[in-house]
């Protein structure tokens, strides 16, 4: 639709149909009459889903279709935004869709035509469910080693470097005509502290992250990106007074005019405790537009705070805009400059068909190829591997932490089967003589048996997961450390994910790392670990 067309189509919209599609929104569960009311009634502009509320393909195309339809019966029958986590790490239908090893391993292998694979194959398979916007990639450098929240999502640690997988993730999702979107502007990846849970703060002065941090945002842009996510980060030398999602310094000046971005600003979820502990609901709202946002996200209503009324919550925040625009705190002028481009892109960009899958070359091929390169011999100073020899396989996770994989809060980002039981079972296949044990059963035999105990070696399987608002395991740190007083010679340390918390053992003989907790990456390093190939 051209630009004079939708200014027509803005010419016939009721106040309360201009406020509701500058909202993106959350559900709870499969309920098909409430999201159909949003449209319907509150004429929202799309939605996040998760597997809380599609738990298979076919469920999946059923809600969209049915989404989509409702939405075609509007006077503005632009299609829906049905976005999805689907970033590689985090993730949807993690047991039926191919996320591959992760963007840290990405990253790891080095090899940008296959990140543009895997985002190809993300966008092809989510987009035949129906579901038309990945919130992705993350375009985080992962500058701090104890940053809580970025960790797997990101593409590493080398501004430039994670600007090139950028650019072909993006590419990858584009190949699949569906939309993409950067997060988290202007960078989530050096904090220590986790934005669903509070609010960070990066202390950096503009000339520093436009080297580091900006680097893959800028490439992003450059790249044609359709959206960008903010974060709800502060950033006292650019704006003194607002996080990022609420500055009209970093949004508009630096992001738009500064950077060249004409694409959609969407904000991160208004309901992370970043935003729902400092400020009024409709007042957040109101001001992310002003600064120069044109989607507001809520996301995570039902999962923040379980006795939340979710529902009255958004109605709350859809009537309070409305009565700011009526009562003149915000001008519908500035609604129809939001909506003009929100608008623009949907006409535009959603009314693309998807790929046909079949065009698709063996997803799980290009996921074992990218685990397989990602891969790193961090030491092996015993010659230890490949195994040859009778092994202790102990996992350092406690097993009570596995049920946090698939969290209550819907977003799903893991296979619920854990990697070290992946790994494990996978080695058994292969041939492997093995003997798992825990770790406290090991520590009993130890101090109980004699010393043919230590001269069998052990592999210490540490595993991480890209969990939203809290950690995995932190305890793993200390039982790696025990056994390590215990075997110094004969421990192989197996590390299922990130390679950060590896840094307070400079003493490890032997070590190997996959930069990913996905099942893919637990299968490859199967096959290493015996073979070294």
């Amino acid at each position: 639709m051209v630009e004079r067309n939708i200014k027509q189509l803005l010419n016939g919209m009721s106040l309360e149909q201009k406020v509701g599609q500058l909202f993106i929104l959350a559900f709870a569960g499969e309920d098909p009459d409430y999201p159909s009311y949003l449209v319907r009634e509150r004429h929202v502009g799309g939605f996040y889903l998760t597997d809380d509320n599609a738990a298979s393909p076919q469920q999946a195309r059923e809600l969209t279709a049915s989404l989509q339809f409702e939405a075609s019966l509007r006077p503005c029958d632009a299609p829906l935004i049905l976005a999805v986590d689907q970033e590689g790490a985090w993730g949807i239908l993690t047991q039926h869709l191919e996320l591959g090893p992760g963007n840290l391993a990405l990253g790891k292998a080095g090899d940008t035509a296959l990140t543009q694979q895997m985002y190809h194959i993300f966008a092809s398979q989510v987009g035949a469910l129906g579901y038309n916007c990945i919130l992705g990639p993350c375009a985080d450098v992962n500058a701090n080693p104890d940053n809580p929240i970025i960790g797997q999502r990101s593409f590493g640690d080398i501004p430039h470097h994670v600007s090139e997988h950028v650019t072909a993730a993006i590419k990858g999702i584009d190949s699949g005509n569906l939309l993409s979107c950067a997060k988290h502007f202007p960078g989530h990846g050096d904090t220590s502290e986790d934005s669903h849970q509070t609010l960070p703060s990066v202390d950096k002065p503009l000339e520093v992250l436009r080297k580091t941090d900006l680097l893959p945002f800028q490439q992003a842009v450059s790249s044609g990106v359709d959206m960008i996510m903010t974060s709800h980060i502060c950033y006292p030398q650019i704006d003194m007074d607002n996080p990022a999602t609420l500055s009209k310094n970093i949004l508009t000046e630096l992001l738009q005019q500064d950077m060249g971005f004409n694409g959609l600003i969407i904000t991160d979820s208004m309901n992370m405790w970043a935003m729902r502990r400092r400020y009024d609901p409709v007042d957040a709202a109101i001001r992310a537009l002003e600064a120069g946002a044109h989607l507001i996200m809520l996301s995570e209503e039902h999962y923040e705070n379980q006795t939340t009324d979710y529902k009255a919550l958004q109605q709350q925040t859809l009537d309070g805009m409305l009565r700011a625009v009526r009562q003149g705190r915000i001008s519908e002028t500035l609604l129809d400059e939001r909506l003009t481009r929100v608008l623009a892109v949907r006409y535009g960009r959603l009314q693309q068909a998807p790929p046909d899958m079949s065009l698709v070359d063996a997803p799980s091929e290009i996921a074992a190829r990218a685990a397989k390169k990602a891969i790193r011999v961090l030491a092996n100073r015993q010659q230890l591997l490949p195994l040859q020899q009778q092994a202790y396989f102990v996992p350092l996770a406690n097993p009570a932490n596995f049920d946090k994989l698939v969290n209550s809060r819907g977003i799903g980002p893991n296979d619920p089967r854990a990697a070290s039981n992946e790994l494990y079972q996978a080695m058994l296949e292969q041939g492997a003589a093995l003997e798992k044990i825990t770790f406290t059963a090991l520590q009993r035999q130890l101090h109980s048996a004699g010393s043919d105990w230590q001269d069998r070696p052990v592999i210490a399987v540490w595993e991480d997961y890209p969990l939203p608002g809290e950690d995995f395991d932190p305890g793993q740190q200390q039982r790696l450390k025990s056994l390590l007083q215990c075997y110094p010679d004969n421990l192989i340390v197996a590390c299922l994910g990130p390679d950060y918390p590896l840094s307070a053992f400079p003493g490890l003989q032997t070590c190997v790392c996959t930069y990913s907790s996905r099942r893919v990456a637990a299968l490859e390093l199967a096959r290493f670990l015996l073979t070294l190939d």
